[in-house]
């Protein structure tokens, strides 16, 4: 029986009480308003070069993401998994998949096929993000994506892959129109913990 961990929208912390009917998207969406201008989240892109996104930028680009998102028509919510070592485009991501009213299903990036496979079997996930990974795991994981599994790659994916391109669809998109509101009762990610496949 697999173990998950289900997070709502709310943070539950000791130190800062959420506000009535705020969830984590809204907190977010503040940022983005009360700083549009101030750098965000600075990426490195390898050697010497950094990305840098503003808050507005950055907004910008996940709701490009969203709007392509939306454009699938996939039932709302859907589950949407993130296979990717920590960066740029996976707060992009999960902030796309927050807004369109999407469950986001983040996959640990050094799983054995096996594990990969049964993950994004059980969490039913419609929709892959496959992003920075380091080539040892990669090679083991990706025997594990059914073939029939859509695909975007992010910038700074494995070398040789052929899923749609992140800065290809955010380059084709506009921003979404609307985002969801969502609520503090509503499951926002579904993280399965060491032990959850038993496997």
């Amino acid at each position: 029986m697999p173990i998950l961990q289900r997070y709502a929208m709310v943070p539950k912390t000791k130190t800062v009480r959420p506000e009535e009917g705020k969830v984590v998207p809204d907190y977010i969406l503040d940022n983005c308003a009360k700083f549009p201008n101030k750098t965000f989240l600075t990426q490195p892109m390898g050697g010497d070069e950094v990305l840098n996104y503003t808050f507005s930028e950055f907004l910008s680009e996940s709701k490009k993401m969203a709007a392509y998102i939306e454009s699938l028509n996939l039932p709302v919510p859907s589950q949407i998994a993130i296979m990717s070592k920590n960066c740029a485009w996976w707060l992009m991501a999960d902030l796309a998949i927050m807004m369109t009213g999407h469950i986001g299903v983040p996959i640990y990036p050094t799983l054995t096929a096996e594990t990969t496979k049964y993950t994004l079997e059980h969490s039913e996930a419609k929709l892959l993000f496959v992003g920075k990974l380091d080539e040892h795991p990669w090679n083991e994981m990706k025997k594990g994506i059914p073939d029939d599994m859509p695909c975007i790659s992010f910038p700074l994916c494995p070398d040789g892959l052929t899923y749609d391109k992140w800065a290809d669809l955010v380059g084709k998109s506009g921003e979404l129109k609307e985002v969801k509101k969502r609520t503090a009762d509503e499951m926002a990610t579904i993280i399965y913990t060491s032990g959850s496949t038993g496997l």
